[in-house]
């Protein structure tokens, strides 16, 4: 039986994960001061911002293997007018540890990185891995396809674990060749402080930002922050970002270390372009790269329906495709007890 006690136990412990009651205790134990909080004065930016995003659903798996369809690409803005959108990968990756090695190196040499260390045999995992490698690609194209001086941003973080780290460094040296600003902007964050029970820190700094600098765009730089931030390799600094007052959100965004002077007047350009009503405070070329870029469901079912007919003539039985192809879970609630 459910018990209201705990429950309530619960609910207290949520409240102190989401409440921020001033914020003494968190500078005191953050390291973070009113004065870190730097305005951001959005000004036109006359360059094109491209995005990058990357998209995948599960088509089928069983115990060893699993076969996903996978999405990338980037989308190209000039000022508020879009360009393009360009799909750089759009196939099955088939996740299964003794292959896998073979279908990553063709694509890691493309970033100069011949050799790929997989120890770990999670199939969520490596997909995880293969759709971040092609993202990465991704902003490889859109480098090429940049002007000096445009700014480019990744969904997601930089903050990656070692087996595709080299194939980023060489993503930031291109960037860094070209004369283009790299960033990656981050949705959600572990970043957690607090010595007792973890707390959020990206939320909690965005209800600080609000308090210190209400109705402003603003941006706290990490760099010697009592926060915990996750394996920190990847070559540059990572910040808090509220791009509008106007927003209840804010977001992590991490730099490359060739971009550390630059990092104001680049954020206020970016800020400009965050104001769209379709997602305000998000920047808005991200925001068109994730719903054209997106798997929708309906091709996740149509891709499972088309392999199913490919397996029946391959001579499976029904049994045999369904065991493939249906969680057990999905069987199980389709024999509801009477």
């Amino acid at each position: 039986m459910l018990s209201d006690l705990r429950l309530s136990i619960v609910a207290e412990l949520i409240k102190d994960h989401v409440a921020l009651d001033g914020i003494d205790g968190y500078c005191q134990e953050t390291g973070v001061q009113c004065f870190d909080f730097i305005p951001i004065e959005p000004a036109d930016f006359q360059g094109r911002i491209l995005a990058i995003d990357g998209s995948n659903v599960s088509v089928c798996g069983w115990s060893v293997a699993s076969i996903n369809l996978i999405r990338s690409g980037y989308v190209v803005y000039q000022g508020r007018d879009w360009k393009r959108t360009v799909i750089t990968f759009n196939d099955i990756f088939f996740a299964d540890p003794a292959i896998s090695r073979d279908q990553f190196e063709p694509h890691l040499r493309r970033l100069g990185q011949n050799q790929i260390r997989l120890a770990e045999e999670d199939l969520d995992r490596l997909s995880t891995y293969f759709r971040e490698l092609q993202e990465y690609i991704s902003i490889d194209d859109a480098i090429t396809e940049a002007n000096p001086g445009d700014i480019i941003l990744y969904d997601g973080s930089f903050d990656v674990f070692e087996p595709l780290r080299a194939a980023l460094s060489r993503v930031f040296e291109r960037a860094e060749e070209k004369g283009v600003a790299l960033l990656a902007v981050a949705k959600s964050s572990s970043l957690y402080w607090g010595e007792g029970i973890s707390l959020p820190f990206m939320h909690h700094t965005n209800q600080a930002g609000s308090m210190i600098l209400p109705n402003s765009p603003w941006y706290l730089n990490l760099k010697d922050k009592k926060v915990n931030r996750g394996p920190g390799k990847w070559g540059g600094e990572s910040y808090i970002v509220r791009f509008t007052g106007r927003s209840d959100h804010a977001f992590r965004v991490d730099v490359p270390a060739y971009l550390a002077g630059r990092i104001e007047q680049t954020l206020a350009g970016i800020s400009y372009y965050s104001t769209s009503a379709e997602c305000s405070g998000y920047p808005h070329a991200l925001f068109r790269a994730h719903r054209d870029i997106k798997i929708a469901e309906s091709e996740g079912i149509s891709l499972r329906m088309k392999l199913r007919d490919m397996l029946c003539r391959e001579g499976l039985s029904p049994s045999q495709i369904t065991m493939l192809m249906q969680d057990y879970h999905d069987i199980l609630e389709m024999h509801q007890r009477i």
